[in-house]
């Protein structure tokens, strides 16, 4: 291989260099190569950045000339081919060529994207497996400052980003939410892992550029959280914050998509356990009411009231006459036995809201 190397970077035809090509990526193949050198022979080969990607950002590598690891995104001159295993698209492979040696630069990549294909068939797709071991090692209690910076590294996140946990509660499928998480991320113009089960939850590690990201339509995802903005040694603090958020989401009452940032006091309410949540009297009216279809839109109405603290704001967020609201809003504290124009009863109510989304998130 190092043979071929130095023989495809000394002068030769056009022809006699498609053939060392042709040899040095089958030479590879032969030689069991995984993806990751692949993409750092190719860098080598051409002598400028060449990388990996699979389908929905589930895996990337990518290398420079000198073997180092790089951003696995492609520049814009870059030559990008895809990869079929099978007849269905898995991937991509992309070298940045120089300007002056396109032509080397598309039998590289051409060659590239075919070796790929064949490695990704013998391996069963291990990019995905080697991208969520990464991300493993990076969560793992165990693991000291460097192992996380050096796991990070093969996923493309540099040592001094600034990143986030992302969680996710109620996905449909992990597959799904790896397609839905891609989208989101090209949306938002952000880099994201592959997502990763944490315990009946979805995973992934966000570089967190400083935008607002729990604004950022998230789509079907299900319910989301984002932890506190923190190194990559300090990641597990972003993982405890955004299991703490996601305790405050709601299908029913919303929000679907909380930062823990943004809570303020409310992360307080945050750290206690659906145990001990429920424990309160007022909770457990709450849900008393939500066991109904009627009890249901009467705690939505009480919910929006308390948000707004207005009844026109709150009728036009539900959609409603405010004559309706208004009727739903007796109908609420009748059967709570409260009264909402009592300040001090608003604010209690408004805590137990908080309280309620907390106990059912158990």
């Amino acid at each position: 291989m190092e043979g071929l190397l130095r023989r495809l970077s000394s002068d030769g035809s056009e022809a006699e260099n498609a053939l060392r090509v042709i040899a040095f990526f089958d030479k590879l193949v032969e030689a069991k190569g995984g993806i990751d050198e692949l993409a750092r022979s190719s860098a080598r080969l051409m002598g400028a950045p060449a990388g990996f990607g699979m389908e929905f950002d589930t895996g990337a590598v990518a290398f420079d000339e000198f073997g180092r690891a790089v951003s696995p995104r492609p520049t814009s001159t870059a030559i990008v081919k895809n990869i079929d295993v099978d007849s269905t698209r898995v991937g991509t492979v992309w070298v940045d060529v120089p300007p002056d040696n396109h032509a080397l630069g598309e039998l590289v990549a051409e060659r590239m994207a075919l070796s790929a294909g064949v490695i990704l068939n013998r391996s069963g797709s291990e990019i995905g497996a080697s991208s969520s071991t990464a991300l493993t090692q990076i969560m793992s209690e165990a693991a000291t400052q460097n192992d996380r910076l050096a796991a990070a590294r093969t996923l493309g996140f540099r040592a001094d980003w600034t990143v986030r946990i992302l969680l996710i509660r109620n996905p449909k499928t992990i597959t799904e939410a790896a397609r839905e998480l891609s989208r989101w991320a090209e949306r938002c113009g952000v880099k994201v892992t592959a997502p990763l089960l944490d315990n009946e939850k979805i995973m992934a590690l966000v570089h967190d550029s400083g935008s607002d990201l729990s604004s950022q339509d998230c789509g079907n995802l299900g319910l989301v959280a984002f932890g506190a903005r923190a190194s990559i040694p300090d990641i597990l603090h972003s993982l405890a914050t955004a299991r703490q958020a996601l305790q405050l989401t709601s299908r029913t009452l919303g929000p679907l998509v909380i930062d823990y940032e943004r809570l303020g006091p409310l992360a307080h309410i945050s750290a206690l356990t659906p145990d001990q949540a429920a424990t309160t009297v007022m909770v457990q009216k709450l849900q008393f009411l939500a066991q109904s279809d009627l009890g249901r839109t009467e705690l939505l109405a009480v919910d929006a009231f308390c948000r707004h603290r207005s009844l026109r704001l709150a009728s036009a967020e539900m959609n409603l006459h405010h004559s309706s609201l208004s009727n739903r809003l007796k109908n609420a504290q009748r059967k709570l036995g409260i009264d909402l124009a009592e300040p001090e009863v608003l604010f209690q109510l408004s805590l137990s809201l908080q309280l309620y989304r907390v106990a059912a998130a158990g």
